[in-house]
């Protein structure tokens, strides 16, 4: 499989890339790749690019478009995960790196009744679904939102076509892939992933009144990101 760089699409003018920073360095110094050869880059915004090197400096390669593809490798639908924060940070930026790999494209931290609220690392976060972007191929990079509490959250929920909460107490015996095909295929879906101790009976009231759909991961009961993950990629892998 191609390996991808990322630049940023501000950074792509008239068919001319230039990769500088680290980017360049890996190019040149580990994988001594020459004027002529081939490069696959991707801006993070939608497009992926087959270059061709031109230039190579101390800590710069100049690259000429060939090829420019839109949405390469990714979904069609587009999953936003809000996820309660986790009290062990590790498992965060696990979250952010196995999501975007699925091909998740937004993240929102999220406060709930029963969360602890963290500090949080953007930057660090941000750095992650980079890698993730670039290992997995993909041409977007996924939002990280700051932190945002439920009721925030179920307030700007109505933009999307599906909205589901996974939810161990739920009476309803709906499995998210059973959901899908219940409806026209969604072009958006919000996943919201309760804290370790669970949602509140209010929290629940309020996602139903808001439209959401009570959904069954099974019979066992999952972290909150081993959770986040098996949802979406229930809903990315049904598309």
């Amino acid at each position: 499989m191609n390996e991808f760089f990322y630049v940023p699409a501000a950074h792509i003018i008239d068919q001319h890339i230039a990769i500088t920073g680290d980017e360049a360095k890996h190019i040149i110094r580990v994988l001594r790749k020459q004027v002529g050869d081939a490069v696959w880059i991707v801006d993070g915004a939608g497009k992926a690019y087959e270059t061709e090197i031109k230039l190579i400096a101390s800590d710069l390669v100049e690259c000429e478009v060939k090829f420019e593809h839109h949405h390469l490798h990714e979904p069609d639908i587009d999953v936003t995960l809000a996820v309660a924060q986790l009290k062990n940070p590790s498992r965060m930026d696990w979250l952010i790196e196995k999501g975007t790999e699925l091909g998740v494209r937004t993240f929102i931290p999220l406060q709930t009744s029963r969360t602890i609220a963290r500090s949080l690392k953007e930057e660090r976060w941000n750095n992650i679904a980079i890698a993730a972007m670039k290992q997995s191929g993909r041409c977007i990079l996924p939002k990280i939102f700051p932190p945002m509490t439920y009721d925030e959250l179920m307030e700007n929920s109505s933009g999307y076509d599906m909205k589901l909460l996974p939810y161990e107490r739920t009476d309803h015996v709906l499995f998210i892939s059973e959901a899908l095909k219940h409806r026209k295929p969604p072009r958006s879906v919000l996943i919201v992933i309760g804290p370790e101790g669970g949602f509140t009976d209010e929290e629940v009231t309020l996602a139903d009144q808001k439209g959401f759909m009570q959904v069954s991961l099974g019979r066992r009961r999952f972290r909150t990101e081993t959770a986040a993950i098996m949802a979406a990629g229930w809903v990315i892998g049904n598309e």
